[in-house]
């Protein structure tokens, strides 16, 4: 496992980075009670409730994972134009996000999701959202955001949760603009088509990958056929598959798959460690770590954050700390 020197020198680098997220943008809602019995009404349980609480979601949590990590961060999205994005506009500056690049649409809501919880369950779920493609002459204002916000930052997370921001058309001019530039891309992809030429990194899930690939893993021969497949369909110079408790394995033409396993972990919450997996993976490279390098602070970020009820962030004391120690200076 990389050193906790190694690992202290990479994570210090981590401020001197400047990334944009480039995604859909969620306002997660909680909703805290507690249960003590069920509706005459129906059969549902009553939830007496005590407090509530938001979060950024979506592209917003790899924002703010990549902010509490030490980045500079600049958003692109598009919210509606209701009191969600006037809470979202409010996170982004406590967690000192720049949000030049969020534009506002009357004619669809912010996407939110608000979920009911009673001593510690979720009960139900509820979701405010439309998933369309936006207009053209929105989806080109944000293009013109873009190829400003490419001209002034280090790398770029993709962020697609299948929301109607990231159409093919919208992608393709948006990885153009960034590799203009020079601008590496990191994208934590949804569903096909899958389009990334050129890419620094592809990141699916097992099942993402999976149902894309058309490939069933069962055992190790199954395993790298999936990553040649998943290369021939991105175009990716790589390919991440998280793997939950089995880790990471990386994938790279004409290189043996790469297995970074992951630590034990009291598993409390495993929402939203896949968008700090992303932000710590794209922030190491941009730091100068090497794929086996990166993926273990991607592995260790995202086991810090899964002992956490609920999205959580990772800091860089708690990192070093991960790997030896209490951090220095």
């Amino acid at each position: 496992m990389i050193g906790r020197e190694r690992a202290l020198q990479l994570i210090q680098a981590f401020p001197e980075h400047r990334v944009a997220v480039l995604g859909d943008l969620i306002l997660d809602r909680y909703v805290w009670g507690s249960c003590e019995r069920i509706s005459p009404e129906a059969p549902v349980p009553v939830v007496h409730v005590d407090r509530e609480s938001a979060m950024l979601g979506g592209a917003g949590n790899v924002a703010r994972n990549l902010s509490s990590l030490g980045a500079q961060v600049q958003l692109l999205s598009v919210t509606g134009d209701d009191a969600a994005a006037d809470e979202i506009a409010r996170l982004c500056e406590s967690w000192k996000i720049e949000t030049r690049g969020v534009l506002r649409d009357d004619t669809r809501p912010t996407t939110e999701k608000t979920r009911i919880i009673a001593r510690s369950q979720q009960v139900v779920r509820y979701d405010r959202e439309r998933d369309d493609a936006l207009p053209g002459p929105l989806a080109e204002q944000l293009l013109e955001r873009l190829r400003e916000c490419a001209r002034h930052v280090d790398g770029v997370i993709i962020e697609d949760y299948a929301k109607g921001l990231l159409q093919p058309e919208l992608m393709s001019e948006a990885l153009r603009s960034f590799a203009e530039h020079g601008v590496p891309a990191f994208v934590d992809p949804k569903e096909p088509p899958w389009a990334f030429a050129g890419v620094e990194l592809v990141k699916p899930n097992l099942r993402e990958a999976e149902g894309v690939s058309g490939v069933r893993v069962r055992g190790e021969g199954d395993l790298e056929r999936l990553g040649e497949r998943l290369l021939e369909l991105s175009g990716a110079r790589t390919v991440a598959v998280t793997r939950g408790r089995e880790g990471m394995t990386l994938f790279r033409a004409g290189e043996p798959p790469l297995h970074v396993p992951t630590t034990a972990r009291a598993v409390a919450d495993v929402a939203g460690a896949g968008d700090t997996a992303i932000a710590a993976l794209g922030l190491a490279r941009l730091s100068g770590a090497d794929w086996r390098e990166a993926a273990e602070l991607s592995n260790m970020a995202a086991g810090i954050v899964v002992e956490v009820p609920g999205t959580a962030t990772v800091t860089p004391g708690q990192l070093v700390s991960a790997f030896g120690g209490a951090r220095e200076g």
